[in-house]
């Protein structure tokens, strides 16, 4: 039985690690589920470590992105999307994030795209990393299936935007051949996305002044998927 690695100066345990903290060509899915996952849609692991058996629990631990470590972590190649390929599907709509940067709010925002078919998630600058371990997490799993891609702003200039705002028109949203932009947590869409886009509301009591990001895609993604 071979014995478990246990130095931070293994060249493995350095790879994952930076996959972890950096996810730049490399990313790191853990937990046993979120690894299976990840085969079943077609993923190749890069490699492949258990707690206790190819790290020490003391070594794995200090990897593990989780307060219960998960007991398995895999390497995968990062994906590579290129934004033509979300934008010129017309029978849907695609989704945008300005400068959306909490991994909870972008990763759940990826969830809400695979849940209504959205035709995968453009990055604006400024978003958080939908293949970080927090994001990845928060997707429970759909990032495995949803292109993702970044953007700069004037690459949409020549889409069909829309963005929610309580100033808005009361309209429903597109249900297929647009882009829906979902702005920062505290400040909303850029000025150039707002001057761009046509913006409409949710209707909602006057109990609360807004919603936060992701229940607003939550909202106007399931509206778009019921009349497409």
């Amino acid at each position: 039985m071979k014995k478990a690695i246990s130095s931070r100066q293994n060249p493995l345990f350095k790879r994952i690690r930076d996959a972890m903290r950096e996810h730049a060509g490399e990313i790191a899915i853990e937990g046993p589920k979120q690894v299976a996952d990840a085969l079943r849609a077609g993923w190749k692991p890069l490699a492949r470590v258990e707690r206790g058996v190819d790290f020490t629990d003391e070594l794995f631990d200090q990897l593990s992105d989780t307060r219960a470590p998960q007991n398995v972590i895999a390497l995968f190649e990062r994906p590579v999307h290129r934004a033509g390929e979300i934008l010129t599907r017309r029978d849907t709509i695609a989704v945008a994030l300005d400068a959306v940067q909490d991994p909870g709010n972008v990763g759940t925002i990826v969830r809400l795209a695979a849940a209504f078919d959205a035709s995968g998630v453009l990055l604006l600058p400024g978003c958080a990393d939908p293949y970080g371990p927090k994001a990845i997490r928060a997707s429970v799993g759909a990032i495995l299936n949803v292109a993702v891609a970044s953007v700069e702003t004037r690459d949409l200039f020549d889409a069909n935007l829309v963005i929610a705002d309580m100033h808005g028109a009361a309209a429903d949203p597109p249900a297929r051949d647009a882009v829906l932009v979902f702005g920062n947590e505290g400040t909303g869409v850029s000025d150039a996305i707002r001057k761009a886009a046509r913006a409409i509301s949710i209707p909602m009591s006057h109990r609360v002044e807004s919603l936060n990001v992701a229940s607003s895609a939550a909202i106007l993604l399931a509206r778009s998927f019921a009349i497409r």
